[in-house]
């Protein structure tokens, strides 16, 4: 599966995500989400990385369990800085 955006993340005040909704379906997280940082791939979004933009260079990675009212899925959420986009990934269903 690709890579798609995100939209109606809900955080906690750890900003967690607690529910969300993908491809037209609420999906309400089911497990304590599991947070990482990863190195983001600058190479394939510019031709440098901009000066200066060392924290830029992270992404605030999450993997969660959530259910909708027809499946539980295993996924991966890439939250994106400065602009506070989401991007989701389905692991397994």
């Amino acid at each position: 599966m690709q890579i798609e955006t995100l939209s109606g993340v809900v955080v906690d005040l750890d900003g967690a995500p607690v529910c969300f909704i993908w491809r037209g379906s609420e999906y309400l997280v089911a497990s304590r989400p599991v947070r990482w940082y990863s190195r983001r791939i600058w190479w394939e979004e510019s031709s440098a990385a901009p000066k200066g933009a060392g924290p830029l260079m992270e992404v605030e990675m999450w993997r969660l369990w959530a259910t909708s009212e027809s499946s539980r899925t295993l996924f991966e959420l890439r939250h994106l800085q400065p602009a506070d986009s989401w991007e989701i990934y389905p692991l397994e269903s």
